[in-house]
């Protein structure tokens, strides 16, 4: 019986980390990336917060350069059967940070958040939207479908780049799956089964 049991776990474990390695890019010149998608964070919003994790494989030790900025990924929205979902049209009225180089040292990972709203969008009908910036946003349509963010990372060398430290190069970031929204049964809290009263001494 043990035997058996540590077999499933062995299994469980290879299929998780089957599953993990499908959403990384192919390493390039020692780095890879992935998308991760997550749903708002607070029921009145509808953006997903997007971040991006990078990760340094390269074996040279030292920090590696990464002149990441979120205009150097091109990205795309498709359904289930590979059709592209058109960029939204709305207003737009946001703000980005300033971005620097990051170091990623030997081995290391790190992931950060690179969507900030500012898309217009109608409250009562537009549930989902992803907003990566003015051109790069989408009003993800609620049919019953799910719909996938994909694309790519794209940095250009520049004069006196590195050979190692300085990255540059092309990933190609494997589909994540979007979130879809949040139905009235997930909104409504809870409630905690009840529990006896503790008898009194």
């Amino acid at each position: 019986m043990k035997s058996i049991f540590a077999l499933l776990v062995l299994a469980l474990a290879v299929s998780c980390t089957s599953n993990d390695e499908a959403t990384w890019s192919a390493p390039i010149k020692g780095l890879r990336a992935r998308l991760i998608v997550l749903p708002a964070d607070t029921n009145s919003s509808p953006f997903c917060r997007v971040m991006i994790e990078m990760q340094n494989v390269a074996d040279v030790a030292g920090q590696m350069k990464i002149r990441f900025n979120p205009d150097r990924l091109k990205l795309s929205v498709m359904n289930r059967t590979g059709k592209e979902l058109p960029i939204a049209s709305g207003g737009y009225d946001g703000s980005v940070p300033l971005w620097e180089p990051t170091l990623l040292p030997m081995e290391g990972t790190i992931k950060f958040r690179i969507s900030f709203p500012g898309l217009g969008y109608h409250p009562d009908t537009d549930k989902v939207v992803v907003d990566l910036g003015p051109l790069q946003s989408w009003v993800i349509p609620q049919d019953g479908s799910t719909y996938w963010l994909s694309g790519s990372l794209v940095i250009g060398r520049q004069p006196g780049d590195h050979p190692y430290m300085d990255w540059s190069g092309t990933l190609d970031l494997p589909k994540v799956a979007i979130p879809k929204a949040k139905t009235e049964a997930d909104r409504v809290p809870k409630i905690p089964a009840h529990q006896p009263a503790e008898p009194q001494h």
